[in-house]
């Protein structure tokens, strides 16, 4: 498995490098990535080691672990402003 694996320059169009996500392999600005990190409880590290995956926010928020902030529930785009 790899992680981060960024294109052969590394800078995306606009100067800002950018890193594949590890589930759906979507380019994602590094300032925009999520890593989300497993560490196995002690009676389970022998069995499973810890990972570190780079996602997307699509993809974090597809699996249930990206919740809105305060801030953004309050804000509603309605249209008329």
């Amino acid at each position: 498995m790899s992680h981060g694996r960024d294109v052969a320059d590394g800078t995306g169009v606009d100067g800002s490098s950018e890193t594949d996500c590890d589930r759906c392999g979507k380019r994602v600005r590094d300032d925009r990535v999520i890593r989300l990190s497993s560490d196995p409880c002690f009676e389970l590290s022998g069995r499973y080691e810890a990972v570190t995956e780079t996602c997307c926010s699509d993809c974090i928020a597809g699996i249930g672990l990206l919740a809105f902030t305060a801030e953004a529930r309050a804000y509603s785009p309605s249209g008329s402003e």
